[in-house]
C-alpha cells in the first residue's frame, strides 16, 4: 500500500535530474508528509509528455464516472492499484496502454506491526533523492459543472527488502521505477504487455527509520521537517540491513 508520501526537494534539483519542468506552484509542495486521503495535487510525468511534470489529484476517478457523488465515493478506493490486476480491473484496464505515468516522491511512510502495536517508518533513498512510482492517470469531466479533473493511482506490488520488514502485515509497497523499467513504463509507444516483465520491486539502497506517531494524529501539523525526524522506540528491534 502507499497512502502517505513526501516531496520536499527543490524544483532546480528535480529539473536537473529529470530534464523536465517542475512548476512547483501547481503542486501541494513542499510536502514533508501528505496523506493520499487528502487528495493532494501531486506532480506526475505522463507517458506522452516528458517535458514537464503536471498536476493530478491523488485518487483516480475513471472517465466513465457519472456524477460528482460517484466520484467522491470512488476516489478513496483508487488511491492504489494492484499491479497484478490493473489490466483486468474496470477502473484501470483501459489505461494500461495509454495513460501510464510516473508519480514523483522523495519518500513514503509505512507502518510496522509488532506485538499488537504499529510503528511508522519513513522510507527513502539516500539524501532523499527523488524517484518515480508507477502510476495510472485518467481525465474525468463533471457533467454538472462541465469542469475536467485529472487524477491518478499509485501502482503497488508485493513488498521486498526493507519495505517487506516494515509493512509486514499486508506486504505491499509502491512500484518504484528504475532507469529501464521507467523508460518502458513511460514510453508511449510501448504496449503494456511489453512492460510487464520489467516491473520488479526496487528496494536495494532504500533507507528507513522510525518516526513519531504524530504522522497519524488528527489535528497535528504534519507539513514540517520535524515530522520526518527519527524517533526512538526502545522496545522496537532494528531492521535487518538489506544489500
Amino acid at each position: 500500500m502507499c497512502f502517505n508520501a513526501a516531496l520536499v526537494q527543490t524544483a532546480e534539483i528535480i529539473e536537473v535530474l529529470y530534464g523536465a519542468g517542475f512548476p512547483a506552484e501547481k503542486f501541494d509542495v513542499p510536502a514533508f508528509f501528505k496523506s493520499a486521503f487528502e487528495h493532494p495535487r501531486w506532480p506526475i510525468l505522463k507517458q506522452d509528455n516528458h517535458e514537464s511534470f503536471v498536476p493530478a489529484v491523488w485518487g483516480l476517478i475513471p472517465s466513465w464516472t457519472k456524477s460528482a457523488d460517484d466520484a467522491a465515493s470512488i476516489r478513496d478506493k483508487t488511491l492504489n492499484a494492484r499491479f497484478e490486476t490493473i489490466d483486468s480491473k474496470p477502473s484501470y484496464r483501459n489505461l494500461v496502454n495509454r495513460k501510464r505515468c510516473g508519480v514523483l516522491v522523495d519518500g513514503f511512510v509505512e507502518w510496522r506491526s509488532r506485538e499488537g502495536k504499529k510503528y511508522p517508518y519513513h522510507i527513502a533513498f539516500p539524501e532523499k533523492r527523488p524517484f518515480l512510482l508507477a502510476g495510472l492517470w485518467d481525465r474525468w469531466k463533471d457533467p454538472a459543472s462541465d469542469t475536467e479533473l485529472e487524477t491518478f493511482s499509485v501502482v503497488t506490488v508485493e513488498a521486498a527488502g526493507l519495505p517487506a520488514q516494515i509493512h509486514n502485515m499486508k506486504l505491499r509497497m509502491p512500484l518504484i521505477l528504475g532507469k529501464d523499467s521507467g523508460g518502458a513504463w513511460l514510453d508511449s509507444g510501448a504496449p503494456y504487455d511489453s512492460c510487464v516483465t520489467m516491473m520488479k520491486p526496487i528496494y536495494k539502497s532504500l533507507e528507513a527509520w522510525p518516526v513519531g506517531r504524530d504522522v497519524s494524529m488528527p489535528g497535528v501539523e504534519k507539513n514540517g521537517p520535524d515530522i520526518q525526524k527519527p524517533h526512538e522506540y526502545p522496545e522496537l528491534p532494528p531492521l535487518i540491513p538489506v544489500g
